[in-house]
Formats: structure tokens, C-alpha cells, sequence
């Protein structure tokens, strides 16, 4: 999807908290593949820190990164990629339906059951982790800014408050719960 699309929500949310959002078109694959969209959003993640005070007069003291599905690996990914070079966490971040694991050959009971889903097929799900992956060499399952799922606990000790949105018959509602686990 795209910021466009989403500016129903956005501008929904930005009028009833008050609050600016700063929405992000992060390059997508297959013209973007991995790690071109997670260094798209840590420019604006910077860009919203060190830059927008100066254009708008507002300083961020509260920043809350949301993302959903690929958006949502994205905000998990980015997170792991600012405690890992020690720049500053956002205050919260807000993970709906992520998809924190895009290893095609792992199967956990939720994805099994939605191998025939009308509205997100397994098979649909491989041709976009694929897309984003091309330019990996080798396998990526030790890849926390490609796989969420395995953050190292040291790591996860340090995320900023975390909220997890994902319905119980979502294909990763099972990473999710997981996800939930470890992070707790």
C-alpha cells in the first residue's frame, strides 16, 4: 500500500490526538528490495528528529512509530537498527498484524490454516517475501532486520513500549504471540 491509501487513517488520527503524523513511502519491493525500505524509514525516522523542528516548530518529545504487515517488520526491524547503533528509541511502537518472520519455509498452525485465504493466500505471502528478499544471499533466518522474530533477548530487553494488534485468524498470529512472548 502506500501513504496515500492510508491517509484516511492518518489524517483521522492526526486530527483527534492532535499530534502530527508523519507518514513514510518507504521504497517497496521488487523496485526496493531489502534493506532500501528499513533505511527509508530510518532517514525519516532521523529526518522527523534532527529535521522537523527546524521546519515546523514543533519538537517531537514523543514519537510513536505504527506499521502494519510489511510497515510492521518495518517498525520492528528499524527498532532493532536504532538499539543496535545506539541512537534514540522512539517512545512506543505499535505492530499491527506484523509480519515478523518471512522465512517461506517456516509453517506455524495459523499460517497452515490460512493457506487457502481469500484474502491474503500463502502463496501470495512467499511471492512478496521473495520480492523483498532477492537481493539476499543465503539463507536470512538469524536476520533480525529481516525476521523480527529472532531479535536476540538482549536486544528485545531494550524496545521501547510495544503494542501488537493481530486477529486470531491472521497467517502470523502465531509469530505474533511468540513476538508477544519474548518481549514481555
Amino acid at each position: 500500500m502506500s501513504s496515500f491509501i492510508h491517509q484516511t487513517y492518518t489524517r483521522i488520527w492526526a486530527n483527534n490526538i492532535k499530534v502530527p503524523v508523519v507518514s513514510v513511502d518507504y521504497g517497496k519491493a521488487p523496485d526496493r528490495p531489502f534493506p532500501q525500505g528499513l533505511y527509508d524509514c530510518l532517514e525519516a525516522y532521523l529526518w522527523t528528529l534532527l529535521i522537523f523542528k527546524q521546519i515546523y516548530e514543533i519538537s517531537p518529545e514523543r514519537i510513536v512509530l505504527v506499521g502494519d504487515s510489511a510497515g510492521g517488520n518495518l517498525v520492528a526491524a528499524l527498532t532493532t537498527l536504532l538499539i543496535e547503533w545506539k541512537l534514540p528509541l522512539p517512545t512506543g511502537i505499535v505492530l499491527v498484524y506484523p509480519a515478523l518472520n518471512l522465512n517461506t519455509g517456516d509453517y506455524t498452525p495459523s499460517l497452515l490454516t490460512a493457506l487457502n485465504d481469500m484474502i491474503i493466500p500463502h502463496t501470495f505471502l512467499k511471492i512478496c517475501a521473495k520480492a523483498y528478499l532477492q537481493n539476499c544471499n543465503g539463507p536470512t533466518n538469524g536476520n533480525a532486520l529481516i525476521n523480527p522474530i529472532f531479535t536476540c533477548d538482549e536486544t528485545l530487553k531494550k524496545y521501547p513500549e510495544t503494542h501488537i494488534f493481530v486477529g486470531n485468524k491472521d497467517p502470523f498470529h502465531d509469530d505474533c504471540c511468540r513476538f508477544v512472548e519474548r518481549i514481555k
